[in-house]
């Protein structure tokens, strides 16, 4: 496929600016990469819990994550399995016991390994023991995108970068969430795939950042995410653009 993409050119610094360019994708070396699409306020999965600030955080940025897994990641899912698109699920390894067949390193004594000042910043940041008394404990894969046939689903980037190198996939497009945070540098993720040859793209309208309610009106944190993703990882597209070159 012949896909639209942008990218942020930083140089010269005194005149910066966005350049467009067309890749030459072939689709057997092409991978959609789904990442961290939890079902915390979603119809299948625990509802949000107002004394803990988990998955995307606040109510407005959980519904404006629910919307782009129903309106824009489902289609771009099913468009890229129509095309024979090799399909990969990337997701956090806190969720081990709800996926028993994928080969974890978690231990259940990781959490009592925090510095005393790293606990009580996460404990400020997100809730006492919010890691078994919040949704984070009981989440998992939304349905609406969860991995259908023999799509795999990884936990960690050495696993995914296996499984592509055997399939000889360079190219990874990415959608899911959070765009300020593990689209960028989790397990999986832009920062992780680039280190390891890579060409990374992000579909910059199927991500969204952890928006407070102070920037969620702006946007700031899904474009600063964004921002970071086409400065210095790789480049952008939109799910319009992806599904106009898979027609082409």
């Amino acid at each position: 496929m012949t896909l639209n993409i942008r990218y942020y050119r930083a140089r010269p610094i005194d005149m910066p600016g966005y350049e467009y360019e067309c890749l030459e994708l072939p689709l057997e070396k092409t991978a959609l990469v789904v990442m961290h699409c939890w079902n915390i306020g979603c119809p299948d999965g625990p509802a949000v819990d107002p004394n803990y600030c988990v998955g995307m955080g606040w109510q407005s940025a959980t519904d404006e994550a629910y919307r782009m897994m129903s309106e824009v990641i489902r289609p771009t899912l099913d468009a890229a399995r129509n095309a024979g698109i090799t399909v990969c699920h990337v997701e956090t390894d806190w969720m081990d016991e709800k996926y028993p067949d994928i080969k974890t390193r978690k231990k259940p004594s990781d959490q009592c390994k925090r510095a005393p000042r790293h606990k009580e910043m996460l404990d400020r940041a997100h809730g006492p023991e919010y890691m078994k008394d919040s949704p984070l404990a009981d989440m998992r894969r939304a349905k609406i995108v969860e991995a259908i046939d023999d799509e795999p689903m990884f936990f960690y980037s050495d696993q995914l970068d296996m499984y592509l190198t055997e399939k000889a996939i360079d190219t990874l497009i990415y959608v899911g969430f959070a765009a300020d945070m593990c689209i960028l540098g989790s397990e999986g993720g832009g920062r992780p795939m680039l280190a390891r040859d890579y060409r990374c793209i992000l579909m910059r309208d199927a991500t969204f950042g952890v928006e407070s309610p102070e920037t969620f009106p702006d946007r700031v944190a899904t474009r600063y995410g964004i921002h970071i993703f086409e400065w210095s990882i790789g480049y952008s597209t939109t799910h319009e653009e992806f599904i106009s070159a898979l027609s082409g």
